[in-house]
C-alpha cells in the first residue's frame, strides 16, 4: 500500500515537474519569438549610423507591409522601438502582430478613437509590459525621476520626426479622463495630467500643442484596473532628418 502511494506521489512529481517545465519553455519560445519578430522589423525597415541622430525609415515597403503602420516610435537608449499601427478597433493589434498573426505582444498601437493622430490634441498609444523588457515595459520606469531625466524624449517618425518632451509620469486608472481624445478644454486637461505626476518636469502649460499619452499595464497584482501612463508634449515638428544632418 506504502510503496503504491509512493509510486503515485512520483508520477504526480513528475507530471507537475513535466507541465511546468513545458510552461518555461513555451514561455521562453514566446519572449524570444517576440524579440527576433520585433528585431527583425527594426533591422530590415529603419538604419541608424553613428553619426547621424535620427533613424531612417524605408517607408514605402512598410506601408506595402501593412497600411495600418501609422507612425514609428523611439524612445532613445530603451528597448521602444517600434512601428505603431491603428486598427479598425482596440482589439485588432492587441495580440495580433504587423502581419495579423496571434502574438502575445501584440503592436504598439494607437487608440482607434483617435480620428486624427498626432494632429489630435491627445493622442493616445497602447502597448504590453512584457516581462522580458520589450514593447512598452519601459514605460512604468518613467515614475522615477531619474530615469525620466534620463530618457527626457520620445521621437515619432511620420515620416519627418517629432520630438516629444517626457512631461508626466503616474499609475491612473483605465477610465481616466486622461485617455480621452477629443479634447475641448485643453487647459484643464494639462492640469489634470500633472495633478498625480510622480515626477517633476518644468515646462509652460499654456504653451501645451498636442500630447501623445503612453499607456500599459502595471505589473502589480495589486494594480488591477490601473495602467503606467507616460504623457509627452510636442516640443519640436516637422523635422528633417537629412537637413539636420546638413546644419550640424
Amino acid at each position: 500500500m506504502k510503496k503504491a502511494i509512493r509510486y503515485i506521489l512520483l508520477t504526480v512529481c513528475v507530471c507537475v515537474f513535466c507541465y511546468s517545465a513545458y510552461n518555461l519553455i513555451n514561455i521562453y519560445l514566446n519572449y524570444k519569438k517576440i524579440d527576433d519578430d520585433y528585431g527583425e522589423l527594426a533591422k530590415t525597415y529603419t538604419k541608424e549610423k553613428e553619426e547621424e541622430s535620427y533613424l531612417q525609415i524605408n517607408w514605402d515597403e512598410l506601408l506595402q507591409r501593412n497600411k495600418d503602420v501609422k507612425a514609428w516610435i523611439q524612445i532613445p537608449n530603451t528597448n521602444v522601438n517600434y512601428p505603431v499601427l491603428q486598427g479598425e478597433t482596440n482589439d485588432t493589434y492587441i495580440h495580433s502582430d504587423i502581419d495579423h498573426n496571434e502574438l502575445s505582444a501584440g503592436s504598439i498601437f494607437i487608440a482607434s478613437e483617435n480620428e486624427d493622430p498626432f494632429n489630435d490634441f491627445n493622442t493616445v498609444i497602447y502597448g504590453h509590459n512584457m516581462k522580458n523588457g520589450s514593447m512598452f515595459n519601459n514605460i512604468k520606469s518613467y515614475t522615477d525621476q531619474s530615469f525620466a531625466d534620463e530618457h527626457p524624449y520620445v521621437y515619432i517618425y511620420l515620416p519627418d520626426v517629432s520630438q516629444y518632451k517626457v512631461v508626466v509620469g503616474h499609475i491612473i486608472s483605465e477610465t481616466s479622463v486622461l485617455y480621452n481624445t477629443h479634447i475641448v478644454d485643453t487647459a484643464s486637461f494639462v492640469q489634470e495630467m500633472v495633478k498625480t505626476s510622480s515626477i517633476k518636469v518644468d515646462f509652460d502649460q499654456s504653451q501645451v500643442q498636442s500630447v501623445i499619452t503612453l499607456s500599459t499595464c502595471t505589473s502589480a497584482g495589486s494594480e488591477s484596473g490601473k495602467r503606467n501612463v507616460v504623457h509627452a508634449i510636442l516640443q519640436r515638428k516637422g523635422i528633417d532628418p537629412v537637413k539636420e544632418k546638413m546644419e550640424n
